[in-house]
């Protein structure tokens, strides 16, 4: 859908910890974080966001005729993320130039953490000035920026978005799984303790004062635990306290430290290394469970049993520790669907799930010319549609006992950090 060039009726302007939104309604809605870098824009139905390494994503739900919506995700082109630049500069100039009307007819409102303010014409401009600024300063200077702090980011947990990532290892150790190619061709490594400092500080620098809109702390990339635990433990430590904010859990779920683990990694974890662990802060460990057909997870090349994630599961539990266990959908096609869902509830139902756990639902991405693209194909199995996908996950769902863990949907294409 085109950009509208209606004028605005009214303007809101929001500050919270998080950055600034600006509502000029009916035209869109633009969000910023602290120091003016431009994060999303509401248009048309339409909304499009933009990560700090300069990647676009467009999203929106689609509905046809009476079935389930489906969703819409697309990584914008270089001229589109140009349009997309010089759509923020001409909204904001647009509403700057508004000001004194919107004024003049009581609909410009300002809002600060909640707390609604008097309309002040010259407050407002002034900071959809820094806006401006920000976004101008912001749009080629990140992506460089970023690429000379973090080695690219492959997928975090939906509920880490906005952590702050630190990358204890580079990589994936195993990195053979058939349908993920989040490390393809980059080789792992441990960082030492040295290069974990200085990149701490490079994050921390990149960020400045956005450091209030992040919530949380992972420990990248694709398996923190990787690393020695006297290394991991002592980078908790040392990161709890140089950014307590963040290392301490809250009430409304966020807060604390995180990472991916692989549950045949944890077999070289003590229980006792795993309680010093969750001392620092760290609050849950996140496996890719995909399968609990053990047939169907040796196919997908993932190390390990269902009997190997259970254990690990039951360890981490019984450390202190989280569990965000995360189910493929779809896997091994319509062929193999029922042994996938018969498996895998199997393993739902003998893990020691609890409230502060998540159950994941993720559906596969068969990518053509991937090694699961080819496999599969050779094989005869059919991809299962985003509807079939849909099926197996509510009839997952309806068939697990409640035990107080959150289940939420992981769709790894809306990934953007």
């Amino acid at each position: 859908m085109p950009p509208t060039t209606h004028a605005i009726e009214f303007l809101t302007l929001g500050e919270t910890q998080g950055g600034y939104s600006l509502v000029l309604s009916p035209l869109a809605t633009l969000g910023f974080d602290p120091l003016g870098r431009p994060q999303g824009l509401y248009e048309g139905g339409l909304y499009t966001a933009r990560g700090l390494d300069g990647r676009c994503l467009e999203k929106k739900w689609v509905w046809e005729g009476d079935s389930d919506a489906r969703r819409h995700i697309r990584e914008l082109t270089d001229p589109e993320r140009s349009a997309l630049r010089a759509r923020f500069g001409t909204l904001l100039a647009q509403a700057r130039l508004a000001l004194p009307e919107l004024a003049g007819r009581k609909a410009l409102r300002r809002m600060d953490r909640g707390r609604e303010l008097a309309p002040d014409i010259e407050a407002a401009s002034r900071t959809l000035a820094r806006l401006a600024e920000g976004l101008e300063k912001s749009w080629d200077q990140d992506p460089a920026h970023f690429a000379r702090v973090w080695r690219p980011l492959g997928i975090l947990p939906p509920d880490q978005y906005l952590a702050l990532v630190i990358q204890v290892v580079e990589g994936c150790a195993w990195n053979q799984c058939a349908f993920c190619d989040f490390y393809a061709g980059r080789p792992f490594r441990v960082r030492s303790a040295e290069e974990i400092l200085r990149h701490t500080d490079e994050a921390e620098t990149f960020f400045g004062p956005a450091l209030a809109g992040r919530c949380s702390i992972f420990l990248g990339d694709a398996n923190a635990f990787q690393a020695p635990p006297d290394l991991l433990i002592s980078t908790a430590e040392k990161l709890a306290a140089r950014f307590p904010r963040l290392a301490a859990p809250q009430r409304d779920g966020i807060g604390g430290l995180y990472g991916f683990a692989e549950a045949a990694r944890l077999a070289a974890w003590t229980p006792a290394d795993l309680r010093a662990l969750a001392k620092t802060g760290f609050r849950r460990a996140y496996l890719g469970v995909e399968t609990g057909c053990d047939d169907l997870r040796r196919w997908l090349q993932k190390p390990g049993t269902s009997d190997t994630v259970i254990e690990a599961a039951a360890k981490l539990k019984g450390a202190g520790i989280d569990l965000g266990l995360i189910v493929l959908l779809g896997a091994g096609g319509v062929e193999n669907a029922r042994r996938h869902v018969e498996g895998t509830l199997s393993l739902l139902k003998r893990s020691p799930l609890g409230p502060g756990d998540l159950v994941y639902f993720s559906p596969l991405i068969v990518e053509e010319g991937s090694p699961y693209g080819r496999a599969a194909a050779d094989r005869g199995w059919t991809p299962m549609g985003e509807s079939a996908l849909g099926a197996q996950r509510k009839e997952m769902e309806a068939a697990l006992p409640p035990r107080g863990e959150r289940r939420a949907l992981y769709d790894i294409r809306e990934f953007l950090y």
